[in-house]
């Protein structure tokens, strides 16, 4: 992918092309009639910006007309395997692959999502992405991001050595690399760790959270902190981002 490629690919998208998602700002908030969208949901609601799967396959096209994604793994009948609620995809653009992640209530709405979902990574509609994880996080806690105290700050809570987990810490050389403390013995080895956050830095798996909950989903239990991986879970999940084992 060349410079030219990666610019067109995070272009701004035309207002034309944002739809508006409404969120309500609590889940059993009473439905009615949208002022702002018409549309019968709970109320209120804040309206996310975001991109169809229409306009942003018409990105991919545009940069790349041989665009291709995978899913990680096929079932017995040989369509895209479902991990609980999730599709986890590759997706290819211009000789680059990135993992994307999806949901929905059928497999043709994961496939979509999570094409938009791994897209985001390579900065298609980023700039929406970012705006809706913060508001979502608002809706959530059932706060009006329109408040004044949304402009408030949040102390956060002291640092201490029994919360500290392995982070992901950003470097000069844009890769990602892991604190690694020391760690009982039948937790993942150093080499593993090394390698596994080396897999996920080229599958541009760089965000913390992202990580866990990629981890999640593919181990099938909650993973707070990668120190809690066993061996065995490590090399699961490098096969995964790695199925060539490095060939």
């Amino acid at each position: 992918m060349d410079a030219k490629q990666a610019k067109a690919l995070r272009e701004p998208f035309p207002a034309a092309t944002i739809g508006k998602l409404p969120k309500p700002y609590k889940s059993d908030s009473a439905k009615g009639t949208c002022r702002e969208c018409g549309g019968y949901h709970g109320l209120p609601a804040v309206h996310l910006d975001y991109v169809g799967h229409a306009a942003a396959t018409d990105r991919l096209l545009q940069v790349d007309p041989d665009w291709n994604w995978e899913p990680f793994a096929l079932d017995a009948a040989g369509l895209p395997l479902m991990s609980g609620q999730n599709l986890w995809i590759r997706l290819t653009v211009a000789g680059v692959t990135r993992i994307g992640v999806g949901d929905g209530k059928s497999l043709k709405e994961c496939i979509g999502d999570a094409i938009r979902n791994a897209a985001m990574r390579f900065g298609v509609a980023l700039d929406l992405w970012a705006k809706e994880d913060l508001q979502a996080a608002d809706v959530e806690r059932g706060v009006d991001p329109a408040s004044p105290s949304r402009a408030e700050p949040v102390e956060a809570p002291a640092v201490t050595r029994t919360m500290s987990r392995p982070r992901l810490t950003e470097v000069s050389s844009g890769t990602t690399e892991a604190r690694i403390d020391a760690e009982p013995t039948n937790i993942r080895t150093e080499a593993q760790s090394r390698r596994l956050f080396a897999l996920l830095n080229e599958n541009s798996l760089t965000d913390r959270e992202a990580v866990l909950a990629w981890l999640s989903t593919l181990l099938g239990r909650e993973v707070e902190s990668t120190k809690t991986l066993t061996k065995h879970e490590a090399s699961q999940a490098m096969d995964a981002l790695d199925p060539t084992g490095g060939v």
